[in-house]
C-alpha cells in the first residue's frame, strides 16, 4: 500500500517532515520499479486459438481458458469462436498476442521452510524482454547485493531425479564453498523441484542465514508457478507456502533461494520463456568489472547436473560463446551430464582456452582465494610479465588481502624493490577500506587550513600528520631536509619528462639550445635523484607498510606487516601511540564514537603484543631485553622503545619486572648498593671522603644501562665516540670491561654525584634548607633590607627559576609552543610556576617602604604553601608514599566529574542562603558584606556547625522580625538535602574512586616512577643556588658544539639512550627476531591444545567416526534386507515347485476329470442358470444345451481334491495362485471357472492437461463389464470399516480386470454406512467408496514422490494397489476392488500414530514414509494406517488436518480423525535411519500448529 501524505501536514513537524522523507523514497523506489519493469498478458486475440480435435472448452494458445481472458469479457460470446478446423489460423506468439503493462508483483516473500525458520526472499515479475541493464541495477541498488566476483549458473534436469549420496555431498558442499569464498552468485531455475531443489538443500545445509550472504537468485517463468496470484501486489510481504497439489503439473518455489526474477510471457504452465532472459542477464554480468581496481570481468561458469537434450545443446552455446563459458559437468548424476562427461573423456582433448596468468593472479585476487593462487598460479615455472606482481602486490595492499600480501613475498617479492614514493604514495590516497577520509582531516589539523576535495596527500603530509599524532620531538622520516630534497628532486624530475614530452600549448617550440640546457638540469637533477635513492636513508621497508596498515585502519594487514622486519617490540608500541592519538582525534573530532572505541581496541592489542613480546625477551635474556627497552632506534626519529612505550601510556609495558629492573639499575647509577643505600648515600653528600669507600659497579654489569651525553664526553662510555663512518654505516668502537677496583677517583666522584639516586638526596636536604629559611623568613619581622635568610631564599628561587627554563629549552620538542605545551602538561611545573612567580611578586612589593611591603609579606606568606607542597613530589620517590600520593593525584583529577554534584550544592547553599538573609534581614543595605552573609553560615553548616543559638531568631531580647520563624524550617529543609543527601553522595564518589584507584595505584606509581627518575636523571647534580655553576658548564658546553657544528644525527641522539654499534645491533635484532618466532609458536601450540579446540577436534572425530559407523550400519541393513529377499525368492521357488507338481497331477487326472464331467451330466437334470450368460459362456455337451456351471465347478473340485489325496478339502484353504495357476492350463477348467456374476467395474483414469508435464486424474465415463466369481465369505478379512471378499475373476472386458486373478472386493459395513447417511443423504456407499479411492490414490501419488526424492542407500521402493469402483449388478450394491495380495499381511502403523518397533530396512522405510508426508505437505497432510505384504500396500488412511469430521467437506475417507491424529502421530513417531537419510530427524518434535483455515 503507498504512502501518501500532504504536504501541508509534513511539514508541521520536524517528525512529519522525516515521514514525508521517508514516503518520498518509498514512492521513488515503486515508481522506478513500476516504470522500469512490466508484465505480459494475453490479449484475447481470436485468431490465435487452438483446439485439440476432442475438446469441448476452447483454450487459448497461452494456456489459458477462453473465459480466462479479462479481455474478452465483453467479447463475442463462447460459440463464436472458430471450432477446430475451420479458416486458417495464425500461429501465436509473445510479441503478436501479448500486451505489457506495469509489473504488479514485486516485493518480499516469506517462507516457512521445515525448520520452522522464517526466510524471506526479495521478488519481482518481468516480463521476458526486460533489459539486462536495468535486471542489474535492480539487484544492486534495490535488493544491495554485493558486487558478483563470480557467477555459477546452475542447469540440470527441472524434474525430481535421484541423485547419489556422494555426488549429492559433492555438490552440495562444492557449490557452496565456491560461492561464499568467492562472493559468487549462483542463478537457477529456482523451482522446488530438480536441480534448483537440490541446490536449496545445500544452501541449507552449507550456506548461512544471511540474506545479504546468500545471493541464489531464481530465474523463474510465472505462468508454471503454483498460486502465482498471492504474489500478485506492490512493494507487500506475501506469506507462500511451497507446498504443491500432487496432481498438479505447476511448480513451488524453492524457499532457500535469495531472489527470485519471475519472467513473464503472458502464457500459463509453459516452461522455457526465462533461459533467454537468463543468458542475457549472464552475459551482461560477464561485461562488469570484478573489482573497481582491477580490469578483470566477472567469470561466469556453468554447472550441469543431470538434465535432458536441451541441456546439450545449451552446454554447445556455452562453449562457442565468445568468450568461451567453463563447463563444470557432474559425472554419476544422470542422463546429460553423463554423456557430456563421457564424450569428454572419449575426446580427451582439452578445449579450455586458459587465461594468462596475470588475469588468473587478477580473479584469485577478487576472490581472496590465496589457496588457488598457491596451488595453480604462483608455481614453479611460471613466466611472468616485467611488473605483474609488483601490481598485484599493490592490488592486494589496496584490496587489504592479507593472505595474498603474504604469498607474494612468500615468493621473493622484497619491499625494497616493490615500494617508492609514487606506490606509497597511491597507497595513501586509495578509497578502499574503511577510511572515511579521516587522513583528509588529520591533514587539515596539521595545516590549519582547509584542503579542496580531491586533494592528493603527499608523503610530507603523513609524516606531518605522524608527527602531530606522536607528538614530543618525534620526527618523522619523511620530513627531513634529506628527504624533502629527494622527494622535490623526485617530483622535479617527473614534471621536466611531462613537460618535454607534452610542452604547454601556449608557449612557443622550445630552441635546440634551451632544450639541450633543459635537458642537461634534468640529467644532473636524475643523477642526484638517483645517488638519494640509493641512499640507506630511503630504503623503504616494512615500516613504512606498517605505518600506512595503522594510519588505514587497516588492523589484520597491521597485524601481518608486524611480524615481519626489525624491532617488532618497538613497532608495537608506535602502533599502540598511533592509534590511541586517533581515538583521541576522533573523539575530539564528534566523530563515530563507535570508531573511537574501535581504535581504542586496537590500541590496548598491540599494546598486549608489546607486553607478551616484552616478556617472552625478558625470559630468554634479561640483559637483551634491557637492551632492546633503551636500544636508539634510527628508524624511528632516534627514539627508544622505553620512550614511545611512555609516550604512549602503555602502562603494562612500563610496570613490567623488566623495565622496573631497568629503571632501578637507572635510578642507583653505578652505585653498588643493597642495603641502608638511603644512611650511605647521605653520609657520603655529607663526608665526601667516604665516597671512595662504596662499591661501584662494573661496565660488564652496566652494558645494559643506557648513558647520558654528559657521561659519554666525561669518557666513561665510548660505545658512541668518535663513530667512524665506513662505508655510510656507523662502526661503534666498545671498550673493554674494567673492574670497579681499578676506576680513578675522579670517576668514582664523578660517577656517585651524578646517580639519580644521589641528585635526589642532595637536591632533597637542599630543598628542606630553603623551606626552613623561607619559614624563618616568613615568621620572623621583615626588615627593610633583606636578611642573610631572605638573601638565601631569593638566590634559591631565581637559580630554580633558570632551572625550569633551561627544562623547557631542553625538553624534546622542536617548537617553542610544543615545548611549553609538555612542559605545562606537567602537575608539578604549574605549581612551581605558580609559586616562582607569586614570589617574584612578593620580592618587588616588599623593596616599598610604605604599605606595598606588607602586601609583599603577605604575598610570601601565601606563596611557602606551594612549596610546602612540593615536598609531597619528594615523597612520591618512595614506594609506599608513592602509591598514595598517585591514589590522591588520581582522586583530585576524578574531581573533574564531580563538577555537577558541586554545581548542584552549589544551587541548594544560594537557596537557602539567600531566602534565609532576606527573611532574617529585611532592611539590608547593599554592601559586599551581604554577599558573604548570604553563603557564610550555610556553606559551614555543611561541614556539622548548624549554629544552635541563631537557629530561632525570636529568642531572647532581640525583636522578632516577620517571617521569623519560617528559618529552623528552611534550616532543616537545607540541612537533610545537602548535609545528608548531596555531601554523602560525594563521600560515595570519592569512595568508588579510592576503591578504583587502590587496584591499580601500585602500576600507576610504576609508571610514574619514569618520570621520577627521568626527571633527575636530566637534573644538574648541584642543587640550587650553586646549579647556576652547572648551567654556565652547560652554556659553555652548548658554544662549543655550535662552533663545532653538530649533526642532525647527534641533535636527535640526545637523552638517555644506548648506543650500540652494527653487529651488537644485529645480534640484538636477530635475538628479537628469534624470540618472536618461539612466541607465535607457543602462541600457536596454546591456541591448538585449548580446551575449545580439543573439544572441537573430538566432535570432529566423532562426526567422522559416525559417518562411518552409518555407512557400516546401512550395509549391515543392506545385507540384512538382500537376505530377506532372497529367503522371499526361495518360498516362491518352492511355492513353483509344488504348483509344478500340483500341475503334472492334475495333467495325469485330465481324462479322469472328464468322464466324471459325462457322468454327471447324464445323471442331473439341466437347469438353466438364473443369469443371462453371453454365447461364448456356453460349451456344448452331447446333444446340445447347457450344463450348470456351479456343478461341473462342484464336481471338478471334488475330483481335484480326490486327485491330490486331500482328506478334509475346505475351498478357502486353496492357494490362491494354484487357482490361478489352472486358467491357462486346461480349457476346461477355464469353461468351468466362467460362471460368476455379472458387475461394472469404474477406474480412475490419467488425462493429459493442457499444461505441459501435467496430468488430471477423472473417472471413466462408462464402466466395463466383467464377471466374478465369489469364493470366501469368512470374516478374517474384515476391518473395522469395510467387509472383504475374495473373488475370482472369469471373464473381463478390455482387459478391465486380469482373467484368472484373484481380487479382494470391500464393501463398507453396514454401522458405517448408517452413521454417515445423515452427511450424504443418497448414494452414501457410493459417496464413502468414491473417498476411499480418492485416498489411496493421493497416497499412491506421494509414494510415487518418494520413491523419487528418496537417496539410495534407501533400497526399498513400496507402492500402493491400484483400486477401482465396482457396482454389482445383482443388488445394486456400490463396492471397491483391488488384487489380492499373496504372502504374510503385515500392519505397520494404524491411523491413530501407534506404530511398530522396525527390524528391517522396509519397515523403517514405510515408517519414514509417513513422517516424509507429514513434512512434504508441510504439516497438512499424513500418511497412516500402513499396511500389505512385502512391497505391496493397501488401505492407507490420508489425514488431512483441515477435513471436518462428519461434512460433506470431507476429501477423503472416514478413517480420517484429523488433527487428532496428527498430534498423536507427532508425540508417539521416533525417528530411524530413514527418516535421518531424507533430512527429516529432528524436526518431528516441533509443536503441532494446525492449519489456518
Amino acid at each position: 500500500m503507498r504512502l501518501i501524505v500532504s504536504r501541508l501536514s509534513c511539514y508541521s513537524s520536524p517528525r512529519k517532515y522525516c515521514v514525508n522523507l521517508l514516503c518520498v523514497v518509498f514512492q521513488s523506489r515503486k515508481s522506478w520499479i513500476e516504470d522500469t519493469f512490466c508484465k505480459r498478458t494475453c490479449a484475447g486475440i481470436g485468431i490465435c486459438l487452438s483446439f485439440a480435435s476432442l475438446s469441448l472448452t476452447p483454450r487459448c494458445c497461452c494456456g489459458r481458458l477462453v473465459g480466462e481472458h479479462t479481455s474478452l469479457e465483453t467479447g463475442p460470446s463462447m460459440s463464436s469462436w472458430p471450432g477446430p478446423g475451420t479458416g486458417q489460423q495464425e500461429e501465436w506468439s509473445v510479441e503478436c498476442h501479448t500486451q505489457t503493462s506495469a509489473t504488479d508483483a514485486y516485493g518480499t516473500i516469506d517462507f516457512q521452510d521445515s525448520a520452522g525458520r522464517n526466510c524471506h526472499a526479495k521478488y519481482v515479475r518481468i516480463a521476458v524482454d526486460a533489459k539486462a541493464e536495468a535486471l542489474l541495477q535492480l539487484m544492486r541498488s534495490e535488493w544491495q547485493m554485493e558486487r558478483p566476483k563470480l557467477l555459477l549458473t546452475v542447469h540440470g534436469g527441472t524434474e525430481n531425479f535421484p541423485l547419489p549420496l556422494k555426488v549429492r555431498q559433492a555438490f552440495s558442499k562444492g557449490l557452496i564453498t565456491a560461492a561464499q569464498s568467492t562472493g559468487a552468485w549462483i542463478l537457477t531455475d529456482g523451482i522446488n523441484t530438480g536441480v534448483s531443489r537440490y541446490v536449496g538443500e545445500a544452501v541449507k545445509t552449507y550456506g548461512t542465514h544471511d540474506l545479504r550472504k546468500r545471493n541464489a537468485v531464481g530465474v523463474t517463468p510465472w505462468g508454471v508457478i503454483e498460486n502465482h496470484s498471492d504474489l500478485i501486489g506492490r512493494d507487500v510481504l506475501r506469506p507462500y507456502q511451497p507446498l504443491g497439489n500432487p496432481m498438479s503439473k505447476r511448480v513451488c518455489l524453492n524457499g532457500l533461494h535469495s531472489h527470485f526474477l519471475l519472467v513473464d510471457d503472458g502464457t500459463l504452465g509453459k516452461h522455457g520463456c526465462q533461459q533467454g532472459l537468463r543468458r542475457k542477464l549472464e552475459r551482461h554480468v560477464q561485461l562488469q568489472k570484478i573489482h573497481p581496481r582491477l580490469n578483470q570481468g566477472v567469470p561466469v561458469v556453468c554447472v550441469v547436473v543431470e538434465g535432458g537434450p536441451d541441456i546439450v545443446s545449451m552446454v554447445l552455446e556455452y562453449v562457442s560463446s565468445v568468450p568461451p563459458v567453463p563447463v563444470f559437468v557432474f559425472e554419476g548424476s544422470g542422463r546429460a551430464a553423463d554423456l557430456l562427461a563421457f564424450l569428454h573423456k572419449q575426446t580427451a582433448i582439452d578445449r579450455c582456452t586458459k587465461a594468462s596468468p596475470g588475469e588468473q593472479l587478477s580473479t584469485a585476487l577478487a576472490w581472496d582465494r590465496a589457496d588457488i593462487a598457491k596451488k595453480h598460479i604462483l608455481v614453479y615455472g611460471q613466466h611472468w610479465q616485467v611488473g605483474s606482481l609488483e601490481q598485484a602486490m599493490l592490488d592486494a595492499l589496496v584490496m587489504d588481502r592479507v593472505g595474498f600480501v603474504k604469498l607474494l613475498i612468500d615468493n621473493g617479492m622484497t619491499m625494497n624493490r616493490f615500494l617508492t614514493v609514487s606506490r606509497l604514495e597511491e597507497l595513501y590516497n586509495t578509497q578502499q577500506g574503511p577510511t572515511d577520509n579521516f587522513l583528509h582531516l588529520l591533514v587539515e589539523d596539521v595545516k590549519q587550513t582547509h584542503i579542496p576535495k580531491g586533494y592528493r596527500v603527499s608523503i610530507i603530509d603523513v609524516g606531518q600528520v605522524i608527527e602531530y599524532l606522536i607528538g614530543g620531538a618525534y620526527r618523522s622520516t619523511y620530513t627531513r631536509k634529506h628527504f624533502r630534497a629527494h622527494y622535490n628532486l623526485l617530483y622535479a624530475h617527473c614534471k621536466c619528462s611531462n613537460w618535454l614530452a607534452s610542452p604547454p600549448s601556449s608557449l612557443s617550440p622550445l630552441s635546440l639550445q634551451e632544450r639541450s640546457m633543459v635537458l642537461r638540469d634534468l640529467k644532473v637533477a636524475q643523477q642526484q635523484s638517483s645517488e638519494l635513492g640509493d641512499s640507506p636513508l630511503f630504503v623503504y621497508n616494512f615500516n613504512d607498510l606498517f605505518v600506512w596498515a595503522v594510519l588505514q585502519r587497516r588492523q589484520q594487514m597491521a597485524l601481518f606487516l608486524w611480524q615481519h622486519g626489525e624491532e617488532a617490540m618497538a613497532r608495537a608500541t608506535v602502533a599502540c601511540k598511533l592509534y590511541r592519538a586517533m581515538a583521541y582525534e576522533f573523539r575530539q573530532s564528534n566523530m563515530d564514537d563507535t570508531t573511537a572505541e574501535q581504535l581504542k581496541t586496537y590500541s590496548m592489542d598491540f599494546g598486549q603484543l608489546a607486553v607478551d613480546v616484552l616478556d617472552r625477551v625478558f625470559r630468554q635474556n634479561e640483559r637483551m631485553a634491557m637492551k632492546l627497552l633503551t636500544s636508539e632506534m634510527e628508524a624511528w626519529s632516534h627514539f627508544t622503545c622505553l620512550q614511545m612505550a611512555v609516550s604512549s601510556r602503555l602502562r603494562p609495558f612500563v610496570s613490567h619486572s623488566c623495565t622496573q629492573m631497568l629503571l632501578t639499575d637507572l635510578w642507583t647509577g653505578r652505585l653498588n648498593m643493597r642495603k641502608n643505600s638511603w644512611f650511605k648515600i647521605i653520609l657520603s653528600i655529607l663526608m665526601p671522603p667516604a665516597i671512595l669507600l662504596l662499591e661501584f659497579k662494573s661496565k660488564a654489569e652496566m652494558s645494559h644501562v643506557p648513558q647520558s651525553q654528559e657521561a659519554l664526553q666525561f669518557g666513561w662510555d665510548t660505545g658512541r665516540p668518535e663513530a667512524a663512518q665506513e662505508g655510510g654505516h656507523t662502526v661503534a668502537k666498545v671498550p673493554k670491561c674494567t673492574p670497579y677496583t681499578s676506576l680513578p677517583e675522579c670517576q668514582r666522584l664523578y660517577d656517585f654525584y651524578t646517580a639519580p639516586v644521589v641528585k635526589f638526596w642532595f637536591h632533597t636536604m637542599s630543598y628542606l634548607a630553603f623551606l626552613m629559611l623561607f619559614s624563618y623568613t616568613v615568621l620572623v619581622k621583615m626588615e627593610d633590607r633583606p636578611s642573610t635568610q631572605e638573601w638565601l631564599v631569593i638566590a634559591y628561587i631565581i637559580s630554580t627559576a633558570v632551572e625550569k627554563t633551561r627544562e623547557v629549552f631542553m625538553s624534546e620538542p622542536r617548537k617553542p609552543s610544543q615545548k611549553l605545551k609538555v612542559w605545562f602538561g606537567e602537575y608539578w611545573n604549574v605549581t612551581d610556576f605558580l609559586a616562582i612567580v607569586l614570589f617574584l611578586v612578593g620580592l618587588g612589593l616588599r623593596w616599598d617602604s610604605g604599605s606595598y611591603r606588607t602586601a609583599g609579606r603577605i604575598t610570601y606568606c601565601l606563596d611557602i604553601i606551594f612549596w610546602y607542597v612540593r615536598v609531597l613530589d619528594l615523597l612520591a620517590v618512595n614506594q609506599h608514599a608513592g602509591a598514595y600520593l598517585t591514589m590522591i593525584t588520581k582522586m583530585v583529577s576524578k574531581a573533574i566529574n564531580m563538577f555537577y554534584i558541586v554545581v548542584m550544592m552549589a544551587i541548594v547553599l544560594l537557596s537557602f542562603g539567600v531566602s534565609r538573609k532576606a527573611i532574617l534581614s529585611p532592611d539590608e543595605a547593599l554592601s559586599w558584606s551581604l554577599l558573604k552573609d548570604v553563603v557564610n553560615q550555610p556553606y559551614w553548616m555543611m561541614f556539622g556547625e548548624v549554629y544552635a543559638g541563631e537557629i530561632d531568631a525570636c529568642e531572647g531580647d532581640t525583636p522578632c522580625v516577620p517571617g521569623a520563624f519560617l528559618t529552623p524550617f528552611l534550616q532543616a529543609v537545607y540541612l537533610f538535602f545537602q548535609y545528608i543527601i548531596m555531601v554523602n553522595i560525594l563521600i560515595a564518589f570519592f569512595n568508588n574512586v579510592y576503591f578504583d584507584m587502590k587496584s591499580i595505584s601500585n602500576k600507576l606509581w610504576k609508571y610514574n616512577r619514569y618520570r621520577y627518575i627521568m626527571t633527575y636523571q636530566e637534573k644538574p647534580w648541584l642543587p640550587p643556588p650553586l646549579i647556576i655553576l652547572s648551567h654556565m658548564t652547560l652554556c659553555v658546553t652548548a658554544i662549543y658544539r655550535k662552533h663545532r657544528g653538530s649533526s642532525e644525527q647527534e641533535r636527535d641522539s640526545c637523552g638517555l639512550k644506548l648506543y650500540l654499534g652494527q653487529e651488537d645491533l644485529k645480534r640484538l635484532h636477530e635475538f628479537e627476531e628469534r624470540c618472536l618466532v618461539s612466541y607465535f609458536h607457543e602462541k600457536n601450540q596454546n591456541v591448538l591444545c585449548s580446551q575449545i579446540n580439543r573439544v572441537r577436534a573430538t566432535a570432529e572425530r566423532a562426526e567422522e567416526m559416525g559417518v562411518v559407523m552409518g555407512e557400516v550400519s546401512d550395509r549391515v541393513h543392506f545385507i540384512q534386507d538382500t537376505l530377506q529377499v532372497l529367503d522371499s525368492q526361495l518360498g516362491q521357488l518352492q511355492d513353483l515347485s509344488a504348483l509344478a507338481v500340483d500341475t503334472l497331477t492334475l495333467l495325469s487326472a485330465s481324462d479322469s476329470l472328464q468322464q466324471e464331467e459325462a457322468r454327471l451330466g447324464h445323471c442331473l437334470p439341466i437347469t438353466p442358470s438364473r443369469h443371462h450368460v453371453p454365447h461364448s459362456w456356453t460349451l456344448p455337451h452331447g446333444g446340445g444345451g447347457s450344463v450348470d456351471i456351479i456343478i461341473i465347478l462342484l464336481a471338478f473340485l471334488k475330483n481335484l481334491a480326490m486327485l491330490v489325496d486331500i482328506d478334509c478339502f475346505c475351498f478357502g484353504c486353496i492357494q490362491k495362485h494354484a487357482i490361478a495357476s489352472l486358467i491357462p492350463i486346461f480349457p476346461v477348467v477355464a469353461w468351468s471357472l466362467a460362471a460368476g456374476e455379472e458387475v461394472s467395474v469404474y477406474s480412475l483414469e490419467e488425462v493429459e492437461a493442457a499444461v505441459p508435464e501435467s496430468s488430471i486424474s477423472s473417472w471413466s465415463s462408462q464402466g466395463l463389464s466383467a464377471v466374478l466369481q465369489p469364493l470366501s465369505s469368512e470374516g478374517c478379512l474384515d476391518g473395522g470399516l469395510r467387509r472383504a471378499t475374495l473373488v475370482l475373476c472369469t471373464w473381463a472386458e478390455r482387459d478391465v480386470l486380469r482373467v484368472g486373478c484373484v481380487y479382494v472386493v470391500k464393501a463398507i459395513q453396514p454401522d458405517v454406512v448408517r452413521t454417515w447417511q445423515r452427511v450424504f443423504h443418497s448414494d452414501t456407499p457410493l459417496q464413502l467408496c468414491l473417498r476411499e479411492i480418492q485416498q489411496q490414490r493421493a497416497a499412491q501419488k506421494l509414494m510415487h514422490v518418494f520413491n523419487q526424492v528418496k537417496p539410495e542407500n534407501m533400497p526399498h521402493s513400496p507402492r500402493f494397489l491400484d483400486m477401482s469402483l465396482l457396482h454389482w449388478h445383482s443388488d445394486g450394491q456400490w463396492l471397491t476392488i483391488e488384487r489380492n495380495m499373496t504372502g504374510d499381511f503385515r500392519k505397520y502403523n494404524n491411523n491413530t500414530g501407534e506404530e511398530i518397533a522396525p527390524c528391517c530396512g522396509m519397515e523403517e522405510t514405510l515408517l519414514a514414509f509417513s513422517h516424509w508426508t507429514y513434512q512434504y505437505s508441510c504439516r497438512e497432510l499424513l500418511v497412516l494406517d500402513i499396511q500389505g505384504v512385502g512391497s505391496e500396500l493397501t488401505d492407507p488412511s490420508v489425514i488431512r488436518a483441515e477435513d471436518k469430521r462428519y461434512s460433506d467437506d470431507m476429501v477423503f475417507g472416514p478413517a480420517n480423525l484429523g488433527d487428532a491424529a496428527i498430534h498423536s502421530f507427532v508425540i508417539k513417531h521416533t525417528c530411524n535411519s530413514c527418516c535421518e537419510n531424507l533430512g527429516l530427524s529432528g524436526e518431528r518434535k516441533e509443536p503441532f500448529r494446525p492449519p489456518l483455515l
